[in-house]
This record gives C-alpha cells, structure tokens and sequence, in this order.
C-alpha cells in the first residue's frame, strides 16, 4: 500500500485538524477577553493575550489555506468567488454590529460609567467605516471599541478583494490596475500583514510527498514551534495597538509566527477513515466560531453591565465564560438558518451590477467598437 499523500482534499484528519484549529484559536480569544476585561492585572491574562493575538494569526493562515482549497478545487469563477466572500463575511458583519449598537445604547442605560470607559471619539463614523469592512485602511482603527474583534475583519475582507482581483484578472490593463488601486485603498498597515494570509495560500499549493508517519512528526513540530513563538517571540517591530500600525504592530514578529503556522498546514496529514465519525460534529463546532469571535466581546460587556457578579478569581469566570458562549451559539444558530437569505440577496445585488454594466457598454461603446459599427 502506498502511504505517501498525494491528496490535498479537506477530508479525514485535514478537515478535524483545520476546524479544531478554528475552535481553540476562537475560545482562546474568548478567554482572554474575559481576563482582559475583568481580571486585567491577573498573571493569566498577559499570557493570553499573546495566545489571543496568534489565534488571529493562525486565522489569517486558515483564510488563506481555505481560499486556496475554494478557488483551485472548487473555481466556479470571479463573480461566484466574490458573492460568497461577501456573504459570507456580511451574513455575520451586519448581525454584530447591530448587536454592538443594542449593547451601546443599554450601557448608557444601565451603566454609564462603563459605558464612557467603551466609547471613544465619534460614535457614528465607527459604525459606517465598519459596515464597509474600512475601519483600518490605511492609519485608521476605527472598529467600535466595543466591538474591538471587529479588526481583523477589514484585513480579512481586504485580503479577500485584493486576491480576487489578481487571481481571477483578465488580461488587460484595467484589472491590474484594479488589483493595485485595492492595495492603495488599503493601505500599508493591512499589507504589511497579508504575507500572513499568502502562506495559508501557498501552504495548500505545496504538496509534499511524503511518507504519513512524516507527515505527522513534521506537522506536529512546526504546530509546537508556532506555539512556542506565540510565547517567547519578542513584539517587534513595535507593540500591538500603538500608532500608527495598531494590530500590524508586531508584523514582522506575527509574519514568522505566520511561517510556523502555515508550514505545519503543508506537512499536515490527509485522509484518515478512523475519524470519520468525527468531522460533522467538529465541522459544525467550527461553523460557529466566526459568530462566536465577533460576537462574544459586545456581549461580555453586555452581561457585565447587567449582571452583579463580582469577579475576583480566575474560577469566577466560569459563569460569565459559559453565559456567553452559549449566548453566541444561540445567536449563530439563528444567523444560520437565515444564511441563504444574504446568498440571495447578493446574488441579486451583484446581478443588478452586472446588467448595469452591460447596459452601460451597449449606451456608451468603446470607439473600436463605434467604428466597426458605422
């Protein structure tokens, strides 16, 4: 039997490996924001946060991986590849900054000195810039600081345009144009982070082969010494969250953290029929991450400003933690069901756009066009 791998199918162990990954990266963000919010000065939380910030690391590799997966096994073409990144991201966007607002407006209700300690500057230019995935273009980082894990949203949604536009260009000027005038709106700070992105990318595309019990030495190794430069990696160039970078802060430490990540995403293991059983549970665990992530800080907040609970120890947390969660699960479950309306309305949206375009060439033809035609 040969036991090399010759298949990149998100199948078996791949698939298990994948979506756990999604599942600790999102409760390890999630945890730490519940030391960082109620337990700031805690040994714990300072640990955390360097965990917390490499979840969004191996989120970005994940991305990446997934997108490469999409668009080489499954290319149904630019349009198709664009509908289902809006939706996918704006199905859950939308959701949680109304979800965000409700929270805002009960916390000048029920606690308004937490509420002055979450607001900062203007209120309504947040909202917009986030509901156009624009709120850290450039210089800016403009998410509600409510709704902090907004963040990484924009550079995900970014990454996601600038790809398309260069993956899926036609040959002509204009859609490289396109594909630079994306990387300009962007600006350096989200650049300066989508190498992260591009080895997810790569990681998928390379396909070593090698014998499984390498395979697995290999992916557990490089999955170990990710982990260990979450810890030990110095933040450098600079510290998260200062300006002008924010969260692109460490990049280049995040880039080698990055490196780790994606390469043990190239050695990890395929197939696996012994586990087979377990991917449609683990599988819709993992769907449920994205609202868990962008869902979860508003609504610790939200149970802070209504709930009486003292919270000194670490074993207090256990409450708010699991309130929330489930708060999350609940609300993701509903957003589910509902998913397909959002597929449908960009759909409709995106065919609007297309009519428009086509009856714009026949109004206004290119001269060659007008010349063949006198």
């Amino acid at each position: 039997m040969d036991s090399k791998q010759v298949s990149r199918n998100i199948t078996g162990f791949s698939s298990v490996i994948l979506d756990s990954l999604r599942i600790v990266a999102a409760l390890t963000v999630l945890v730490y924001h519940m030391y960082m919010h109620w337990l700031p000065t805690h040994g714990t939380t300072d640990m955390l946060a360097k965990y917390a910030h490499g979840g969004v690391v191996v989120f970005f590799v994940l991305s990446g991986y997934v997108i490469a997966y999409t668009t080489i096994q499954r290319n149904r073409g630019g349009r198709q590849y664009m509908l289902a990144r809006f939706s996918r991201l704006y199905s859950i966007v939308i959701p949680a900054l109304a979800v965000t607002a409700f929270t805002e407006l009960a916390l000048l209700m029920t606690d308004p000195e937490l509420s002055a300690s979450m607001t900062r500057g203007a209120i309504v230019p947040r909202y917009i810039l986030s509901m156009f995935l624009s709120n850290e273009v450039w210089f800016l980082s403009a998410a509600p600081p409510i709704n902090g894990p907004l963040w990484s949203l924009s550079y995900e949604f970014w990454y996601y345009i600038i790809f398309g536009l260069f993956f899926f260009r036609k040959k002509s000027l204009k859609w490289l144009l396109a594909g630079l005038l994306a990387c300009v709106v962007a600006g350096p700070k989200i650049l300066l982070m989508m190498p992260i992105w591009l080895f997810g990318y790569l990681s998928y595309k390379f396909s070593p082969g090698i014998e499984k019990k390498s395979s697995w030495l290999l992916f557990l190794s490089f999955l170990v010494a990710a982990g260990a430069s979450f810890v030990f990696l110095p933040a450098w160039p600079g510290k998260l969250g200062n300006a002008p970078l924010f969260f692109s802060g460490q990049f280049i430490t995040d880039i080698i953290e990055g490196i780790f990540i994606a390469l043990s995403l190239t050695f990890m293991p395929t197939g696996g029929t012994s586990v087979a059983k377990l991917i449609r549970p683990i599988r819709r665990a993992a769907d449920l991450t994205f609202p868990i992530y962008v869902l979860h800080f508003p609504l610790l907040i939200l149970y802070d400003s209504l709930s009486d609970q003292a919270v000194a120890h670490s074993h207090q947390l256990i409450v708010p933690t699991i309130a929330v969660l489930i708060a999350c699960i609940i609300i993701g479950l509903i957003l589910e069901r509902y998913r397909r309306v959002w597929d449908t309305a960009f759909h409709t949206l995106f065919g609007f756009g297309a009519q428009f375009l086509s009856l714009r060439k026949r109004v206004y033809p290119k001269a060659g066009e007008k010349a063949r035609n006198a």
